[in-house]
């Protein structure tokens, strides 16, 4: 399957074995889908900036035209990393040590 030419070249990459190889900012291991949530819960440039203080303002916007231009693969991280999540939040509780 041919992948898509990008109408820009973002500093976003897809590394193996990082993040479960979907897309993070830079040479973080800070997922698009971190900022995306974050902003779509906030709608806020600011309120994700202000949550993850080691990105620029510019990674962010990046980030978020990213998610304009490729928004099926961050929507796929997005629904594996919720089914990640119920998964283990179904998984019973162990026992506290006493």
């Amino acid at each position: 399957m041919a992948v898509a030419k990008p109408k820009h070249e973002y500093d976003i990459h897809e590394t193996p074995g990082v993040c479960g190889g979907y897309p993070c900012v830079g040479n973080t291991r800070i997922p698009v889908r971190t900022i995306v949530t974050r902003y779509r819960a906030t709608g806020s440039v600011a309120s994700v900036a202000e949550a993850l203080p080691q990105l620029t303002i510019a990674q962010i916007e990046e980030a978020l035209a990213y998610y304009g231009e490729f928004s099926a693969r961050v929507d796929e991280d997005i629904e594996t990393n919720a089914r990640a999540w119920e998964e283990l939040r179904s998984r019973p509780q162990p026992l506290p040590l006493r």
